[in-house]
């Protein structure tokens, strides 16, 4: 991978189990590794015991850097851009402080995120809105970008992606797995289940009946015959689709777009019902 591209991947257990769903972003002289809050928790020691066999030091930034996200804000900044292929990046400069400006749409529209030193937070942020100026820039909560998250199926480490899970069960071969990469911890699952079988459940969106309470994670879902047939991961209220959205591990046998679920222990007679919906979610629905 050259200096100024980047990939998702998963972190992987010698077992080929997912310890962390991060990004990568190849530098001149390192490789930036990025995650979810606690995503890390398990990645870090896994990495730390295992870097001893390779001349790597690992350098933990998380406290003394700042990450923004702009849905659409590709305006507000002046001067170069990453290069349109997705978690591209560069180096550039907003309001005088140096900042990583990296092309990544994790809200399913298109959008850029922003790092820096930790101190120079506030500064870009009142650079970027003062370009913007009176009213042009929303900034909405955290809860508002989880729903968008959940729509556009982009998971979470520590969430959606634990270290139950395979690799293959997020659906995301395409952009976070290479089957013709050298050796790396946990390949034989992962090569495995690629060339002979494949897993029993994979991530997929739900889409509640309006009035429905958000579901809590954890929560298990049945098919109409009582069976268990997945289990909720990520959980919001979208109020532009006026209903709970959620992510859900779901059984392959249940995973089809339109299937209808429900949440265990409701009541028989008034059953709370998930449609089980392709990622990302259709924005109409």
């Amino acid at each position: 991978m050259p200096a100024g591209r980047g990939c998702e991947t998963f972190v992987t257990s010698t077992q080929g189990k997912t310890l962390a769903f991060v990004l990568l972003h190849a530098t001149e002289e390192r490789i930036l590794v990025r995650s979810d809050p606690g995503g890390l928790e398990l990645a870090l020691p896994h990495l730390r015991k295992y870097g001893i066999f390779d001349d790597v030091t690992i350098d933990d930034r998380s406290d003394s850097t700042f990450e923004y996200h702009l849905i659409g804000g590709e305006g507000l900044l002046q001067g170069p851009m990453p290069g349109e292929a997705d978690n591209s990046h560069l180096v550039g400069e907003i309001g005088g402080r140096a900042v990583r400006i990296i092309r990544e749409s994790p809200a399913g529209f298109p959008g850029l995120t922003i790092l820096g030193d930790r101190a120079d937070a506030d500064a870009v942020r009142a650079a970027i809105r003062s370009v913007a100026g009176e009213g042009g820039l929303d900034e909405p909560g955290f809860g508002d970008f989880e729903v968008l998250r959940i729509e556009a199926g982009t998971p979470a480490s520590g969430r959606d992606v634990t270290e139950k899970n395979l690799p293959q069960e997020f659906a995301r071969d395409d952009r976070a797995i290479s089957f013709v990469k050298g050796c790396y911890l946990g390949q034989e699952t992962v090569a495995r289940i690629d060339a002979l079988g494949h897993v029993n459940q994979v991530l997929k969106g739900l889409m509640l009946e309006p009035g429905a309470a958000v579901p809590t994670v954890g929560a298990v879902l049945e098919d109409p015959d009582g069976k268990r047939s997945g289990v909720v991961t990520s959980s919001a209220f979208s109020h532009w689709r006026g209903r709970p959205v959620a992510l859900a591990m779901v059984r392959n046998a249940q995973a089809a777009a339109g299937t209808i679920l429900r949440l265990a222990g409701n009541d028989a007679e008034a059953p709370v019902v998930a449609i089980v919906a392709d990622l990302p979610m259709p924005r109409q629905a």
